[in-house]
């Protein structure tokens, strides 16, 4: 389930589902932290793991949007799809496909990583990287455990790079890696939620497990 929150007074936010190219809010996936047996289909494996959420401003503002977030776990489905549609793409010989898996293999043991593709209708609100952002990112586990962002960067990639591997690149987002510890333990509960807040209100969206 994917929902909107508001703080503060007067402010009414509601939630827009996503009409195609990202999963259902409902739809269960693998929780794991073990490498797939075969990588499926990137496109429906990214598709698969992403979630929409929009936040919506009072109705006699100016903006009927707020913020809109599409939120991609890199699980190691997605991570080893990945893998795959590299080497295809690249024709990697087998020792750089082997060192690409690695890399992609360590990562996913250190930490819980999400791509996130936001746009806000004032720019300066899409700020998620700075130290003093107005935005507070977190995890929040199926026992309402909030874990902080390690870190949030800014995807520095070129944007038609980005927007290959991640279909919903409007012209107006910014693209941000959010990275969590491994060891937060997400993936042993039932579901878990990606929570972006401010005094401006608050975007969640949820993962639920297959199990």
């Amino acid at each position: 389930m994917t929902r909107v929150k508001g703080i503060g007074v007067g402010i009414l936010l509601a939630l827009s589902l996503a009409s195609g190219g990202c999963g259902s809010v409902d739809e269960p996936v693998r929780f794991s932290a073990e490498w797939p047996a075969t990588s499926s289909d990137f496109e429906e494996t990214s598709s698969r793991w992403t979630r929409r959420g929009v936040l919506r401003a009072p109705l006699d503002q100016q903006a009927s949007q707020l913020m809109e977030i599409y939120a991609t776990y890199l699980s190691t489905d997605w991570r080893a799809a990945y893998v795959e549609r590299q080497a295809t793409l690249q024709k990697l010989s087998t020792q750089r496909k082997a060192v690409l898996l690695g890399e992609q293999q360590e990562t996913a043991k250190k930490h819980h990583e999400f791509e996130l593709l936001i746009t806000t209708y004032h720019q300066r609100h899409n700020d998620l990287h700075r130290e003093r952002s107005i935005w507070r990112v977190t995890l929040v586990d199926d026992q309402g455990n909030e874990i902080a962002a390690e870190q949030v960067k800014r995807d520095r990639r070129p944007r038609e790079v980005i927007a290959a591997e991640f279909e919903n690149l409007g012209d107006f987002a910014e693209a941000y890696v959010a990275r969590f510890p491994a060891a937060a333990g997400i993936l042993s509960g039932k579901k878990f939620s990606l929570r972006v807040a401010s005094s401006l209100g608050m975007v969640e969206v949820d993962w639920v497990s297959k199990k």
